[in-house]
């Protein structure tokens, strides 16, 4: 902190003003230092979140292992389970070609049927019609004595009765004929009879077997569809089973990939801080080598500026106040308008106005040193500049409190304040 005219600040601040000044610089001027601080925590961190990243990323990949190896069990499943549902779509294509020659079977036997029931209609027909036929020979022959005791002779009188020989052969031809017609009407009777009777049996085989060719053809179709639709489900779910498997796979794959990066970026990290380390140390060195040779921030020999010295470095009385104040830098009395130098080459981290202090520029020289330069009156050069030792970054102006031309500079290290006047020449 400035603190030259700490005393005075002392009096014009209020608490909370001192709090953020005290605030800024930690901020400003240490917080990189800091970071250069942690370059060992920051690379030990980084080596852990890598060797964590890398067991999570070897677990990542043994799932994604397993479970390829299942997704390789689950497709022979639904190869397998293809293969049985083309062999029962052929089954099926077989079995509908067989329900096919089936429905033609029906058709013929139902032909077979209806012709066999026209043929029993007109057997039927025929076997009244000829024991009709046999009915009236009997009642013919019983009027004609047929069978009766007085008219066993009848036969006998009709033939004997004849007038002549010829007569007598055509008499008994007649009579032959007759017995003849007789014995054929009873035999085609019962022939009809037994027609009727085999025509009944053959139809009822007929509808039997058609009936067993109808369960056939039921039995086949629903055997099949079911087997069909059993398959069917079993693949979907397979197959549902190996998409939910490959989208998992899909989503392992993508953190696979994401802890990858994750991996590569903290290794690049970590040898950008090891980098960044040695960079440090050695532009720490090198700036801890120039010890007692750098510029002075004013123009001038080195004597008069060490002559025109207000305020020095560390604890001191203040005269008026009668009180010990700690001076953290210097303070160097000079002409207003006078160029404000820096001491060596850096980057602008700050330059603008800070509350009681005025205009402030403050410089980062890397390896943990920083440069103040408070109470200029203008600043010629803007945050995030490069400039190089001796280069103009603006003029003195007035102190608010001593009211004299003066520069406040100092110097920290490793965020710690130290004396300009051991590393100015």
């Amino acid at each position: 902190m400035l603190s030259l005219d700490y005393s005075l600040l002392n009096k014009h601040l209020t608490g909370l003003t001192k709090i953020f000044l005290l605030c800024f610089f930690n901020t400003i001027l240490f917080v990189q230092y800091t970071y250069a601080d942690d370059y060992d925590k920051q690379i030990k961190e980084y080596k852990q979140k890598v060797k964590k990243s890398k067991k999570e990323l070897v677990g990542i990949q043994s799932v994604i292992s397993q479970k390829e190896n299942k997704i390789k069990t689950i497709k022979k499943e639904e190869i397998s389970i293809e293969l049985q549902l083309e062999n029962i779509l052929r089954k099926l294509e077989t079995t509908t070609a067989d329900l096919k020659n089936t429905e033609k079977l029906i058709l013929r036997q139902q032909k077979s049927i209806d012709q066999s029931k026209k043929k029993l209609e007109i057997a039927k027909l025929e076997t009244v019609r000829w024991k009709n036929i046999l009915k009236n020979e009997i009642r013919f022959a019983y009027k004609q004595g047929v069978g009766r005791s007085i008219t066993d002779e009848y036969p006998a009188r009709i033939i004997l009765s004849s007038n002549s020989s010829a007569d007598l052969v055509k008499r008994f031809k007649f009579f032959q004929l007759l017995a003849r017609q007789k014995s054929f009407v009873y035999l085609q009777t019962m022939q009809n009879v037994e027609d009727y009777e085999a025509l009944k049996i053959k139809l009822e085989d007929e509808m039997n077997e058609l009936m067993l060719l109808e369960d056939k053809k039921k039995i086949s179709e629903r055997l099949y569809s079911n087997q069909k639709n059993e398959k069917g489900k079993l693949l979907s779910n397979v197959i549902k089973k190996r998409i939910f498997q490959e989208q998992e796979i899909a989503n392992l794959k993508d953190s696979e990939t994401m802890l990858a990066q994750l991996i590569e970026l903290l290794e690049r990290k970590a040898k950008e801080t090891e980098k960044q380390k040695e960079e440090e140390k050695l532009a720490r060195l090198k700036m801890s080598k120039k010890k007692g040779s750098l510029s002075w921030p004013l123009e001038g020999e080195t004597t008069e500026l060490r002559h025109n010295l207000s305020a020095i470095f560390g604890k001191q009385k203040h005269p008026e106040l009668d009180t010990w104040i700690i001076n953290n830098g210097i303070r160097i009395k000079s002409s207003l308008g006078q160029n404000v130098l820096v001491i060596d080459k850096g980057v602008i981290v700050f330059a603008g106005d800070f509350k009681s202090y005025g205009k402030m520029v403050i410089v980062d020289h890397s390896g943990g040193f920083y440069t103040v330069y408070g109470n200029l009156d203008k600043i010629l050069i803007k945050e995030d500049q490069s400039v190089n030792k001796n280069d103009i970054i603006g003029i003195v102006g007035i102190s608010l409190y001593s009211q004299d031309a003066s520069l406040y500079f100092e110097i920290r290290r490793a965020g710690e304040p130290q004396d300009p006047l051991v590393w100015l020449k």
